[in-house]
């Protein structure tokens, strides 16, 4: 895995989390300044992101982004 680099993720690249769970990215540019990337996680779960692909702003985490 490599580190989450969003205009790769919006040419359609494939992503994954740092758990290496399947990611389907929905949105790059939600009316949000901190978290604009909304993705599903595994089909099931909804989760927003910073456009460094941080599940947190200030702190890792599993569900982190990152380029398969």
């Amino acid at each position: 895995m490599r580190k989450f680099n969003l205009k790769l993720a919006q040419e359609g690249a494939a992503v994954c989390t740092k758990s290496e769970k399947s990611v389907r990215l929905l949105v790059f540019d939600r009316d949000n300044p901190v978290f604009p990337i909304v993705a599903l996680i595994e089909n099931k779960q909804v989760c927003c992101y910073t456009v460094d692909g941080k599940y947190y702003a200030n702190k890792d985490s599993d569900n982190d982004l990152y380029m398969l």
